[in-house]
């Protein structure tokens, strides 16, 4: 019994260091967590990191722009928590992949869908657009209200 549990953790740590990368999919999906809990965190500044010099959205914002309306938002707003499901991922090529997704945010917990119809929350479908240089970054973006049938 104690030579298969150290094959197994020796397995886990063997693949626990290999150096192959996650799929494209995997990478974006932890582009969005980390999103999210920059935003929790309100760190306007991490987000801005997150995003491409050349970024644009639909609104006409650009980076710097962006930076600035999510310090507003940060500044008005001292609890935020979000809860986000993911449409689609869609890879264009190889470093240019777009994400539909919604975004419902709190200023409190929201663990499920249960909780947040309770809730007072505000409810976003995003598209995005990103692009991977040495990390995937936000190039473009487009964000209307939605509503929470829209999560189901």
């Amino acid at each position: 019994m104690a030579r298969v549990l150290l094959l197994l953790w020796a397995g886990a740590v063997l693949l626990a260091c290999s150096d192959e990368p996650g799929s494209a999919q995997d990478e974006i999906r932890e582009f969005v967590e980390a999103g999210v809990a920059a935003a929790e965190n309100r760190s306007a500044d991490d987000l801005k990191d997150m995003v491409h010099r050349g970024y644009l959205d639909a609104k006409g914002y650009d980076r710097e722009q962006l930076a600035g309306l999510l310090r507003a938002y940060f500044f008005r707003h001292k609890n935020i928590h979000l809860f986000t499901r993911i449409e689609a991922i869609e890879l264009l090529a190889q470093n240019q992949a777009t994400v539909k997704l919604h975004v419902a945010m709190a200023g409190s917990v929201i663990s499920d869908l249960d909780t947040l119809a309770a809730l007072r929350a505000r409810i976003y479908r995003f598209e995005l657009r990103l692009v991977k240089e040495d990390d995937w970054l936000l190039q473009h973006a487009n964000w209307a209200r939605a509503s929470i049938m829209d999560l189901e």
